[in-house]
């Protein structure tokens, strides 16, 4: 039998995950850490892979440095049964034995509009365009002579846009690090994610432009959806909403597996939202209204094979009951 292969994830973000762990438990972190471990936990997938994998062996691991859980998380599979069997939990271990980038993260603080975690803004441009930032997200706004540009620098926003009131006929154009998209008289949506940006089109139509110069652009139209990297455009998608579920304060979802549910939760609570692999699979139907996400968990709890379960402050695990 093939042995099943193992995700690779950084020893520094294994470290990382490792050390958050550790002063979360304590049950005591300042809000300040709980802000910037938020903050960490969504600057990329690879972080979340990292904090799985920590709270997977959680209950297995002792007090240690970080060069000890390194060894538990990422040795061979004997080498870590053996070093697993001589640890049960996390220890304490302060955050000066690593830094990691804050470009990133001052970036989005720093930005003409960051919306906090679990809260939603909308705003008026001088043009009468409207946008509608999600949780979590960082736009910068510049208006000059001749272009109307919006900066994405994290997390989703939607547009309305308006006539140019000046008169210039200036192009509405939203930037991320993939590309730009250009909006043609329409409502749209746009999302950066770590890797890639995602757009959504609900009237009209957006003219996709990836950063590398020598990639086609594409034409979105209204009912379509795609996503984009600096090299190219994928292929198109429908979308069956008039404009995205989060704006109207709800998530939707449709025959999702419970896994992905709650990486779309976690974008509106406080702290973060797990669950067992044995029931990551469970289906879940439904609109959800995200003005309170407990009342979703106690939903959930009521109607699926399910408990909830808090190891400390901040930290929701979802069970098999």
């Amino acid at each position: 039998m093939q042995n099943q292969r193992r995700v690779t994830i950084d020893p520094q973000i294994l470290a990382q995950a490792a050390e958050w762990y550790a002063i979360l438990r304590k049950g005591q972190a300042h809000p300040t850490e709980q802000a910037e471990w938020e903050i960490w936990l969504t600057e990329h997938p690879d972080h979340q892979t990292a904090w799985a994998r920590v709270e997977f062996h959680a209950d297995r691991l002792k007090s240690l440095p970080p060069k000890a859980a390194l060894v538990a998380l990422t040795a061979p599979d004997l080498q870590r049964r053996r070093a697993i069997k001589n640890l049960v939990l996390l220890g304490a271990v302060g955050l000066s034995s690593w830094q990691f980038s804050r470009s990133r993260y001052w970036q989005a603080w720093t930005a003409d509009y960051h919306i906090a975690q679990g809260e939603t803004k909308t705003i008026a441009l001088e043009d009468g365009s409207k946008v509608m930032l999600d949780s979590g997200s960082a736009l910068n706004v510049e208006f000059s002579m001749d272009l109307r540009r919006l900066q994405l620098l994290a997390g989703e926003i939607y547009i309305e846009t308006a006539k140019d009131n000046i008169g210039w006929h200036r192009p509405l154009v939203v930037d991320t690090q993939d590309g730009r998209v250009r909006a043609l008289g329409t409502r749209f949506s746009v999302n950066k994610q770590p890797d890639y940006s995602h757009v959504s089109v609900y009237a009209n139509s957006v003219e996709i432009q990836p950063t590398d110069p020598t990639a086609s652009k594409q034409l979105l139209q209204a009912g379509q959806e795609t996503q984009f990297v600096t090299t190219r455009v994928d292929p198109t998608h429908s979308v069956k909403l008039n404009q995205p579920a989060w704006s109207q304060g709800v998530i939707v979802a449709d025959n999702i597996p419970l896994s992905e549910f709650l990486l779309q939760l976690n974008r509106y609570r406080k702290g973060y939202v797990t669950c067992a692999p044995e029931i990551a699979d469970l289906r879940i139907f439904g609109s959800f209204p995200l003005k309170d996400t407990d009342k979703i968990l106690s939903n959930l709890q009521a109607n699926l094979p399910i408990k909830l379960s808090s190891p400390f402050p901040y930290w929701v695990k979802i069970l098999p009951r």
